[in-house]
């Protein structure tokens, strides 16, 4: 008699727990984090280390992700599909406040969640203004801009062309894809122009497929000196097709083919081939959106939090590259690379 009343008390207790835990789990702030991107690319676990480094400390908050990935898909019928998905899971779990990683997100999301009386939006990896989401008229919407550390590339291609013995100031110029995201963060580069100290800036230039890429590159050095390269892994195999081609193949092939020095501006085009990347410093745009969203479900009113600019920036190298072009960089960036696993053979 005593073990099945034994039993019966432990169950009862099991079941009490597990009440209270949903109970707390309902009540709970709720955050959804919303990322335009897959989560194997490098530049989405780099916003999730920042982001988990501050909601990992508050178990408390009842959290979601979703991801869009609009890297791997940009046809019509897939971004609606991922439009409709993240606003389904918005209006079913109801959250206090929606954390939306990179541009896309922004255009596809949160510019429909204007003014909403109840919830709360925060944006991070955010390359454009504002204004073109409509976020400087809400009264509901903060965040991080993600902005190239152009002081830093400016520097950097100043040392690397002393190496090269050049005499004047060298001549860089941006190739990218035809993405949304490229084309929204071209004007932070015309901003910055009058700014440049070291280097003459020629204008960006764009390509639909990877035929296109190539041309672009072997035709670099007769307007430039150094190819800088952002985004890519939007070409097409071919033109009119929706087959992307593997960032991977892009990069090793304009690293093995590229007759003047390609400089990455992410960390990931490193990691694909090319001989060094200066970045923005993806933890950074995490930590700074999951400390926002953590101090609005506190209470702290969003004009509290203005939009602040990201400052911190990332390092990569990869050594058989550097030595390929006979460049020796100074041990500080490989120090920095090498902290941050990012350093690569």
């Amino acid at each position: 008699m005593i073990k099945p009343l034994l039993a019966a008390a432990k169950l009862a207790f099991a079941l009490g727990f597990a009440a209270l835990v949903v109970i707390h789990k309902l009540h709970s702030p709720r955050i959804l984090v919303i990322h335009s991107y897959d989560p194997e690319y490098s530049w989405v676990k780099e916003e999730n280390e920042g982001l988990h480094r501050l909601f990992d400390k508050h178990p408390e908050l009842s959290l979601r992700w979703h991801y869009l990935d609009l890297k791997n898909h940009q046809d019509d019928d897939f971004r609606r599909a991922a439009a409709s998905g993240a606003i389904d899971v918005i209006q079913r779990w109801k959250p206090d406040v929606v954390i939306l990683v990179d541009d896309i997100a922004q255009r596809l999301v949160g510019a429909r969640y204007l003014n909403h009386p109840r919830m709360k939006i925060v944006f991070a990896g955010v390359n454009n203004r504002p204004g073109a989401y409509g976020y400087d008229q809400a009264r509901n919407v903060t965040g991080v801009l993600e902005r190239k550390p152009l002081q830093a590339v400016d520097d950097t291609l100043e040392m690397l062309w002393r190496q090269m013995n050049g005499a004047g100031k060298p001549r860089a110029l941006l190739i990218g894809d035809q993405s949304f995201d490229f084309a929204a963060g071209l004007f932070e580069y015309q901003d910055y122009q009058r700014r440049w100290r070291h280097i003459r800036w020629s204008a960006p230039v764009a390509a639909a497929t990877f035929e296109e890429w190539k041309l672009l590159v072997l035709r670099a050095p007769a307007v430039a000196d150094f190819i800088l390269v952002s985004d890519y892994r939007q070409l097409r195999r071919d033109f009119g097709g929706k087959a992307f081609v593997p960032p991977a193949e892009v990069m090793a092939w304009t690293e093995r083919n590229a007759k003047i020095p390609v400089l990455g501006l992410t960390t990931a085009a490193t990691q694909d081939g090319a001989m060094m990347g200066v970045a923005t410093a993806g933890y950074e745009q995490g930590w700074e959106a999951a400390r926002m969203a953590y101090a609005l479900t506190q209470g702290v009113p969003i004009r509290q939090l203005p939009i602040v600019s990201g400052k911190e920036s990332m390092i990569s190298t990869r050594r058989a590259a550097l030595r390929r072009r006979g460049f020796d960089i100074p041990f500080i960036y490989e120090a920095f690379a090498r902290a941050k696993d990012l350093q690569f053979d």
